[in-house]
């Protein structure tokens, strides 16, 4: 039984898997509660897990608070996994600094890929919205990073006196402030990854597929009806790395 821990920017994910199972887990926002309290909370019934891994976005200072309540709740080592050049059948674009790809993109593609290799974009969406393209064989081939319609609207009310704030609907031409910027905020995001699709057939010459991951997606996904609906990428991809490491 190995316990994974998706550390992202807004929500940390646990869960134990087991011979390839998800059989237990939660999720819970850390940025503005006591992660030893929630931790403890959580992981109270817990036995000692065989292995503990982790794909964070967080600073290292977080990274170190989290690596204390891991060591002193189950007197093991937490196991911080970093992008590397290669592994699990992807190649990884950042060939200069490997480790500068963030972790939960590189385990996203590298399930995505583990479960249907072919020619296809990955589109995250949670407090950031990424792009990544990958080939058929495992090559990643780059990606892009903006912020998501959730921060743009954020970013927005703080930038200004009354736009951004309020909940708006999806529309193609607004009229009123509200739907204005809801609306532009979703539609930046559609332009983003369409313009991003075509740029990659193009270069790949091939029909690119998109899969889409992240909570974020939900609101805007009736845009692109054609994005594949993806479930927990990061954490299936922390799971095969952790096999993989288990027959090391």
């Amino acid at each position: 039984m190995n316990l994974l821990i998706d550390f992202g920017n807004t929500r940390l994910k646990w869960a134990l898997w087991t011979n390839g199972r998800h059989s237990l887990g939660g999720v819970f926002a850390h940025a503005d509660t006591s992660l030893e309290a929630a931790l403890s909370a959580n992981w109270s019934a817990l036995q000692r897990p065989r292995g503990i891994f982790v794909a964070s976005v967080v600073t290292r200072d977080r990274e170190r608070e989290l690596g204390e309540l891991v060591e002193n709740h189950f007197h093991e080592e937490a196991r911080f996994v970093r992008s590397p050049a290669a592994a699990l059948g992807v190649r990884n674009a950042y060939r200069e600094d490997p480790a500068r790809l963030g972790v939960d993109r590189f385990l996203a593609l590298a399930a995505l890929h583990a479960e249907n290799p072919r020619a296809q974009i990955l589109v995250s969406c949670g407090t950031a919205l990424t792009l990544d393209a990958i080939a058929a064989d495992g090559t990643h081939l780059g990606g892009l990073i903006a912020p998501s319609p959730m921060l743009m609207r954020q970013s927005l009310g703080r930038g200004t006196a009354q736009v951004g704030e309020g909940q708006g609907r999806l529309v193609e031409i607004a009229a009123n402030t509200d739907d204005a910027a809801w609306s532009g905020c979703q539609l930046a995001a559609v332009a983003l990854v369409e313009r991003f699709r075509n740029t990659v057939s193009s270069q790949l010459g091939v029909h690119v597929a998109i899969v889409g991951d992240g909570g974020g997606l939900d609101e805007w996904l009736p845009l692109m009806p054609e994005i594949e609906r993806g479930r927990d990428l990061v954490m299936r991809g922390l799971a095969l790395w952790a096999e993989q490491d288990g027959v090391r």
